[in-house]
C-alpha cells in the first residue's frame, strides 16, 4: 500500500487574486459587506415597526459597532424622535409627556420663548414638531412663563443626528440605562421637576438603535428583566434612586420606541437563555456573525477590500504585493483551515501597526513580506521562553525522545502544549510506549487514566482503541490481550484524541515484537474501523517535530498525518525548506493499515493473509491458546490421576 508524500507545494495556502496583486487595486468594503445575509435579515428588522429586538452572536476583536453602523447607512432613513415633558404648572407633580421630531428640537424651542414673549403660538409650525397631535399641549405651553420653564420645560434628547442614531451601551447600571428621577434638596426640604428628570440611554435612543452586550445582564439580571419589561411595554416609569425620598412629581412614562441589538457569544446568549425562556419568543430576529471569512462563499476580493478599509482608517501604510500574500497566509493560519480567513480585527490591526512602525524604520513606503515576518520573529522570541526550556531538556537529556533506529512498542506522538496565561501553543513530541502480551483478560489499562492525569475524550479515545481490536481480532475468537499504554514524561493532564493513531500502533508493535522507525512521528484520531480522523494543531505539532528532530541531528524525519488534514496546512518556511531538502517526509494516511506499514515496514493484511501483521498476531494468540487447552488438558489428566489414586485407597481401607 503506496502512500505518496505530500510535496511543498501542498504545504501552504496559494490564493488566487486574479489580475491584481496590490492592495491599491481592490475596491474598499465596509464590515457589513462580509455578511450580505445579515444585511438582508437585519433590512427587514428595520423596516417591521413591531420588530424591537435582535439576538447577535458577536466575537471577540471584531467592531460589532461599526458593522451595525454601516448597515443602518444602507437602510431607508428614518426621522430620529425626542422625548419632550411639559410640567403642568397648574397642578402639583403633574408632568406630561410629548414625543418631537428631534430635528424640529431648535424650532420646538424657540416656540417655547414666543409663547413666554408674546403670549401667541403658530400651532401650524408647532405641528411641524410634534410627531403626533396633542390638543392638551397648547394649554401647558401657555400657563409657561420665564420663571418657571426652566423647571416645567425640558427635551431630553437634543438634535445629535437627525436620522436613526446607534447608541453602544456599555458599562451599565439602572441610571444609565433607564434613567433616574433625581431631587433637589433646598430650604430644608427635597424638591423635585421636570429639570431633574436625568435621561437614560434609552431616552437618548428613542427612535433609534441601542446595542447592548449581553454580559451586561449575566452579573445584573435585574437589568434585563426592566429592559424586557420596556421592550414589552413600550414605555418607561420614572424612579429615583434615592429610595427614602418621596418626590411629589409624577411624571408621565416615557413613551420608548427602541430598536435593542444584544450581542454577545454563544455561551452569553446561552446563559441568558437559561435564565430567560422567553428569549426565543421576544426576539425578532436571530443573526449569526462568522469568526471567520469563508472563501467558498464570497471572492477573495472582498476580504483584501476589508484589509484595505482596516489600513485606511488606520493610516497605516499600504501593503505591497508580497506583504499582501504573506498577511493572507498567515490569516489562514490562524484560522488552521486553507478556505478560511481571520476577522479578527483587533488581531490584524496591532500585527499592521507594529509593521507600520518598523517600515518607517527602515525608511520603506510599504510593508512587504519581510517586514511582517520581522514583527512575527519579535513576537515570537519574546514568548519563546518556554521553547527554549523544552530545547535544553531534550539536548541535556533529560527529556528522552529517540529519532533514530527503532523500537518495539514505542512510537513518537505529536502533542500541542497549552499554558495557562500564554497566548501562543506550541507542538512538541511526546514518547508513547506500550507493554503487554496475548495472554490475558482483553484489557488495555490506560496509565493516564488510571492516575487521573487524562481527561474525557483521552478515555473516549481509548475505548475506541478497545474497539478497533474487538473488531480486527475477535473473529473467529477473542483477542486475549494485556497490555499498559504510557506516555512518558507527562505531568500534566492530557485530553484529545489525536494520539489514538499512535498509540493503537505501539499496542500492535508489542503484540507482534515489531519494532517501529524512531524517526517517524505519528499524529491523527481513529475510528473503530481503523479509519484515520482529522486533528487539531497539525502546523504546530509538525513545527514542533522539526525543532526536535534538529536538535538531535537528525536529517532523515517523516511525519504520518491524516490525510483530511492537508486542508488545514499552512507551515513555516523553515518547514517547506526541509521538505524540498528532503530532510523531511509527510505522508498522508486514511486509513491505519497505511501506518502500520510505513512505520513498522510491514503489510497490515488481515489475520487470515500469511506474513502479514495482522496474521502474526492472530497466530501468536492461537499458539498462546493452543498452549492454555494442552495446560488445562494437562491438569485435567493429573486431577483424574489423583482421584483414581484417591478413589483406590478408600477401597483398600
Amino acid at each position: 500500500m503506496l502512500t505518496e508524500k505530500i510535496t511543498a507545494d501542498k504545504l501552504v495556502p496559494v490564493f488566487d487574486l486574479g489580475s491584481r496583486c496590490k492592495l491599491e487595486e481592490f475596491d474598499t468594503v465596509t464590515r457589513d459587506q462580509l455578511f450580505p445575509e445579515n444585511n438582508e435579515l437585519f433590512a427587514l428588522f428595520h423596516k417591521t415597526a413591531t420588530a424591537k429586538l435582535l439576538v447577535a452572536t458577536d466575537f471577540d476583536g471584531f467592531d460589532h459597532i461599526k458593522s451595525f453602523s454601516d448597515m443602518l447607512q444602507n437602510m431607508p432613513n428614518k426621522r430620529a424622535k425626542s422625548i419632550c415633558y411639559v410640567e403642568d404648572v397648574t397642578k402639583v407633580g403633574r408632568a406630561h409627556a410629548f414625543e418631537i421630531w428631534r430635528d424640529q428640537t431648535g424650532l420646538f424651542k424657540q416656540l417655547i420663548e414666543q409663547i413666554i414673549a408674546t403670549g401667541e403660538i403658530a400651532e401650524d409650525q408647532l405641528n411641524l414638531c410634534l410627531i403626533k397631535p396633542y390638543p392638551h399641549l397648547v394649554p401647558l405651553l401657555r400657563n409657561l412663563n420665564e420663571f418657571n420653564v426652566e423647571q416645567a420645560f425640558k427635551v431630553l434628547a437634543d438634535e445629535q443626528s437627525p436620522t436613526t442614531s446607534l447608541i453602544n451601551a456599555t458599562n451599565l447600571d439602572v441610571t444609565t440605562l433607564f434613567g433616574n428621577l433625581d431631587t433637589l434638596y433646598k430650604n430644608s426640604s427635597y424638591t423635585s421637576s421636570v429639570a431633574q428628570l436625568i435621561p437614560g440611554l434609552l431616552h437618548q435612543a428613542h427612535g433609534g438603535y441601542i446595542v447592548i452586550k449581553i454580559d451586561e445582564f449575566i452579573s445584573n439580571s435585574a437589568l434585563w428583566y426592566q429592559l424586557k419589561s420596556v421592550i414589552k411595554q413600550g414605555s418607561l416609569n420614572w424612579q429615583s434612586s434615592n429610595k427614602t425620598v418621596q418626590t411629589e412629581l409624577k411624571p408621565d412614562p416615557a413613551p420608548i420606541d427602541v430598536k435593542v441589538i444584544l450581542v454577545g457569544d454563544r455561551l452569553a446568549i446561552s446563559q441568558l437563555a437559561e435564565g430567560e425562556r422567553e428569549l426565543s419568543s421576544i426576539a425578532s430576529s436571530f443573526i449569526d456573525f462568522s469568526t471567520e471569512f469563508n472563501l467558498s462563499e464570497q471572492h477573495i476580493a472582498n476580504y483584501i477590500g476589508y484589509i484595505k478599509l482596516l489600513i485606511t482608517d488606520a493610516k497605516l501604510l499600504t501593503l505591497s504585493s508580497s506583504g499582501l500574500k504573506r498577511l493572507l497566509q498567515l490569516s489562514s493560519r490562524w484560522c488552521e483551515h486553507n478556505n478560511y480567513l481571520s476577522l479578527n480585527e483587533a488581531k490584524l490591526l496591532t500585527l499592521l501597526s507594529y509593521c507600520h512602525q518598523i517600515a518607517l524604520t527602515n525608511q520603506l513606503d510599504h510593508i512587504d513580506s519581510d517586514t511582517i515576518n520581522t514583527v512575527l520573529s519579535l513576537q515570537h522570541e519574546a514568548l519563546n521562553g518556554h521553547i527554549r526550556m523544552s530545547n535544553e531538556g531534550i539536548i541535556e537529556k533529560q527529556i528522552i525522545l529517540e529519532t533514530h533506529g527503532s523500537k518495539v512498542g514505542q512510537i513518537n506522538g505529536l502533542s500541542v502544549l497549552e499554558i495557562d496565561g500564554h497566548p501562543e501553543s506550541f507542538g512538541e513530541p511526546i514518547r508513547i510506549t506500550a507493554t503487554g502480551h496475548l495472554n490475558g483478560d482483553g484489557d488495555i489499562s490506560d496509565v493516564e487514566r488510571k492516575a487521573e492525569l487524562a481527561g474525557n475524550i483521552h478515555a473516549k479515545s481509548m475505548m475506541i482503541i478497545q474497539g478497533f481490536f474487538t473488531h480486527t481480532f475477535a473473529k473467529p475468537l477473542p483477542l486475549p490481550i494485556s497490555a499498559n499504554l504510557v506516555f512518558e514524561q507527562s505531568y500534566g493532564e492530557i485530553d484529545g484524541d489525536s494520539a489514538a493513531l499512535a498509540g493503537t500502533c505501539a499496542l500492535l508493535s508489542v503484540l507482534a515484537n515489531r519494532p517501529i522507525a524512531q524517526n517517524l512521528a505519528v499524529t491523527g484520531a481513529i475510528d473503530q474501523f481503523g479509519t484515520v480522523l482529522a486533528v487539531g494543531g497539525i502546523n504546530e505539532k509538525l513545527e514542533g517535530f522539526l525543532r526536535i528532530c534538529e536538535l538531535n541531528g537528525q536529517t532523515d524525519m517523516g511525519v504520518l498525518i491524516p490525510a483530511a488534514n492537508i486542508i488545514n496546512l499552512n507551515l513555516s518556511d523553515k518547514l517547506i525548506t526541509a521538505v524540498n531538502n528532503e530532510q523531511l517526509a509527510i505522508y498522508p494516511v486514511t486509513h491505519i493499515d497505511q501506518a502500520i506499514e510505513l512505520l513498522m515496514d510491514i503489510k497490515a493484511g488481515s489475520i487470515d493473509e500469511e506474513k502479514t501483521l495482522y496474521n502474526i498476531i492472530h497466530q501468536i494468540a492461537e499458539e498462546n491458546d493452543k498452549l492454555d487447552d494442552d495446560e488445562h488438558e494437562f491438569v485435567t489428566k493429573l486431577k483424574q490421576l489423583w482421584a483414581n489414586i484417591i478413589g483406590k485407597q478408600g477401597s483398600d481401607n
